[in-house]
């Protein structure tokens, strides 16, 4: 569903008048920063700023841009279930287990499918800023940047 959300957003160039919108609007998540580091990196990944997040945002073309419209589009479809709080969900309950090996398994392999499919969100609303569905395949587009294959196969949540 959010995968067609970000299609016709694409296709109709919504994101650029909400986001022209939600200039010097706060972002729901946002709150004063107090110095404490497991505060900060609470928040950080709240707002979906996970280290290899990050790193895709970095190597795509459009990658700041296509994560703000792909968590625009995770706000509007979080009735659903918001893919952010899974995430941190995951990330926390890890920190809860350390010892528990098998539990630990479970949730770190929920938390890397969430935070897969954040990352091919993002990737599919580069792919989208790039290029046309009728002129490229999704999968064609991902191969040809074998560094996106590599960052996908190596995603962590416990770090």
């Amino acid at each position: 569903m959010a995968i067609i959300c970000i299609r016709l957003e694409a296709e109709a160039n919504i994101a650029l008048n909400v986001s022209r919108l939600l200039v010097g609007t706060p972002h729901p998540f946002a709150s004063p920063v107090q110095n404490l580091p497991s505060q900060i990196d609470e928040e950080a990944h709240k707002m979906g700023d996970y280290r290899d997040i990050l790193s895709l945002t970095r190597v795509l073309v459009h990658g700041p841009e296509s994560k703000a419209d792909v968590d625009i589009v995770v706000e509007r479809c979080a009735g659903a279930g918001h893919l952010q709080d899974d995430i941190l969900y995951y990330c926390m309950e890890l920190e809860k287990f350390p010892d528990d090996d098998e539990h630990r398994a479970y949730l770190m392999d929920m938390g890397i499918r969430a935070l897969r499919r954040y990352f091919f969100l993002i990737a599919f609303r580069s792919y989208l800023y790039c290029t046309s569905a009728s002129e490229m395949k999704f999968t064609t587009w991902m191969e040809a940047r074998p560094e996106l294959g590599h960052l996908c196969n190596n995603l962590r949540i416990d770090k």
